[in-house]
């Protein structure tokens, strides 16, 4: 944070969080009063309620003071790249962490279309709104910045226009008219963006200040009282007052931009400045998480919001929630700072453009990639007799000693059995093999480090590169026992490249980790080998997952590769299509984690050249 940057907006932000919490833990109250009748202490969450109306189109206008500059130097394409590369990513996982939280009763009911029908409709959750208005309004950046570049005077005129327009559905409805054509409400939105803008550069005499501050205030009074009377007279209309973007909210969001503009905030100390940056700078995150801390708390201490006192209990709820909610949020930069500590590394800003540049260094050595997943191919039967034929042999032997063990000696009920074992024993292998050699290809290596530069990911990808290739060529000798065997060989066969992909998404973040972990920490390797004997048994790898009793069957059920494994039985021993509707759901996560670990492992190779 530089010594010129002005503090208010970052004060002016942190308020109209603390508005937004209030809001939404008094909503309810509000709500009830014409389902109900009379509320205890209604007018007492009215007041609270009405006096941050202003707090969401502040988070509009703050963003429209900053992004609206048209001296700022970055074209629509560094703009996209920043700031939806920012949002998006976050935007996909809160919804689908709301998602979960919606139907976390009805877990076994999840359903890949009702959550991406959700989220084209936006009914995931109501509190999601904001993003997808800011998002919107994102993509019309650009042109509103040119759009101020050349408009000089006539900005606060189209702001007006923007006010009057999202209005008019909302009055002409009161009225009892019928508009030909509806304006949509996000005008009121692109309307504080310019808003926000205009205050930031616009320089208003005392007189004019005093004045907004007084329409302001008298704003307030009306969104008070206006509620109290729309709830009487037109119940279906109620909110109209509360509306963000009603003309009440908007003036008195003007007035309390001013008045934070006026103040500046500049005789705070250095050091508290940097407190409230690093407060401010977790609004977002806090704004996304808090309403679902709000539920959980509710569920689990309900208050009274029929005859409880506002008073005493929204103050005290909303210090919960936003100290947790700060929590969260420092534990995260928590782990950076660690890391920083642990490895003496400096924290960088996760970038999209670094990983895109990342990508491509990888691309560009694709030459070495591919020679080091033949090397490792031939060092692995090197010097043995038969050598590259062990790649049959060995699915060829492991079907043999099962067909004998299980057919002749421990005969089992469940049908085809050696075949049963050998769709999920190939698959573990390619998994378990993968994370242990993984773990040390960087340490083997270390010669090849010291000599010259190359995309450290190049060495573990290479073994799972490997194991991917000599997994594949065990079908040649898997097909073939299966239809011999009187499996069914069905279309489903086609699905095998999804299920591969996403097990593959699984293998790499774990064997990037570990391959980064080893060399600072040499016992990791053998801490590998006894997770993955552990791990072995906790996938229905020799049994079927019906035979799981009751009360472990959430194990196995949180266990990744448990859908995996019962993927690959059902395309290849059953001729059936997995369950894509738990399999889907798992990519999205998989490739969030693993964007997350690209960005951790580019980090933290920088020094693993010193520990080797």
């Amino acid at each position: 944070m530089t010594k010129s940057r002005s503090i208010y907006p970052d004060v002016l932000r942190i308020t109209a969080l603390i508005g937004v919490v209030l809001i939404h833990i008094t909503a309810p109250v509000i709500g009830i009063f014409d389902v109900i009748g009379d509320v205890k202490y209604w007018w007492a969450a009215n007041i609270m309620n009405s006096a941050f109306r202003w707090s969401v189109p502040a988070f509009f206008m703050i963003s429209g003071m900053f992004l609206l500059n048209p001296n700022r130097n970055e074209s629509a394409k560094q703009f996209y790249f920043k700031r939806l590369a920012r949002l998006l990513p976050a935007f996909m996982i809160w919804s689908f962490i709301y998602y979960i939280w919606g139907i976390r009763h009805e877990l076994s009911r999840f359903e890949l279309g009702s959550f991406l029908k959700g989220l084209a409709e936006n009914t995931l959750h109501y509190h999601l709104w904001f993003v997808y208005i800011i998002i919107a309004i994102y993509v019309l950046v650009p042109l509103l910045r040119l759009f101020v570049k050349h408009a000089s005077h006539g900005i606060l005129y189209v702001c007006t226009a923007c006010f009057i327009g999202s209005n008019l559905s909302a009055i002409s409805g009161i009225l009892g008219w019928h508009l030909a054509t509806e304006i949509p409400q996000i005008t009121g939105y692109i309307g504080y963006f310019l808003l926000g803008y205009y205050l930031s550069i616009t320089s208003l005499d005392s007189k004019k200040r005093r004045l907004l501050y007084g329409v302001g205030i008298a704003s307030y009074f009306i969104i008070l009282f206006g509620q109290y009377w729309m709830i009487k007279s037109f119940p279906s209309f109620a909110n109209y007052f509360y509306n963000y973007i009603s003309f009440t909210v908007a003036i008195t969001a003007a007035a309390v931009f001013v008045w934070f503009k006026q103040i500046g905030f500049d005789f705070v100390a250095a050091r508290a400045s940097k407190r409230i940056y690093l407060m401010s700078s977790s609004v977002y995150s806090i704004y996304l998480s808090h309403v679902l801390i709000m539920e959980f708390l509710y569920e689990r201490h309900p208050w009274d919001i029929v005859n409880g006192n506002p008073w005493l209990y929204v103050f005290a709820v909303a210090a919960c929630m936003l100290l947790i909610s700060f929590s969260f949020y420092l534990i995260w930069h928590g782990v950076q700072y660690t890391l920083n500590a642990i490895f003496q590394l400096p924290i960088p800003s996760l970038k999209v453009q670094e990983l895109f540049g990342r990508l491509m260094e990888i691309y560009n050595y694709r030459e070495m990639l591919r020679n080091m997943v033949l090397k490792d191919l031939r060092s692995r039967y090197k010097d043995s007799v038969l050598g590259f034929l062990w790649t049959f042999l060995n699915p060829l032997l492991m079907l043999a000693i099962y067909s004998f063990v299980f057919s002749s000696i421990m005969k089992s009920d469940i049908a085809n059995f050696p075949m049963f074992i050998l769709v999920a024993l190939l698959p573990w292998n390619y998994f378990s093999q993968s994370v242990l050699q993984g773990a040390r290809s960087i340490v083997n290596n270390g010669d090849l480090l010291k000599k010259v530069y190359f995309p450290r990911e190049i060495l573990p990808l290479s073994v799972i590169g490997s194991n991917l290739i000599n997994y594949l060529l065990t079908l040649v000798i898997l097909i073939p026992a299966l239809w011999i065997s009187g499996a069914h060989i069905t279309t489903a066969l086609f699905s095998f490249p999804v299920v591969l992909f996403i097990q593959t998404m699984l293998i790499f973040p774990i064997v990037m980790l570990a391959s980064l972990g080893v060399p600072y920490l040499r016992d990791l390797e053998h801490i590998l080998h006894v997770l993955m004997m552990i791990y072995f048994y906790l996938t229905p790898v020799l049994f079927p997952s019906s035979f799981i009793p009751e009360r472990f069957r959430w194990i196995f059920d949180y266990n990744p590769m448990t859908s995996i494994i019962n993927a690959y039985r059902d395309l290849f021993l059953y001729g059936k299509w997995p369950d894509f509707g738990t399999l889907l759901p798992m990519l999205m996560v998989l490739m969030v984690l693993n964007t997350v670990i690209a960005f951790v492992f580019s980090v933290l190779q920088r020094n693993v050249v010193e520990e080797v």
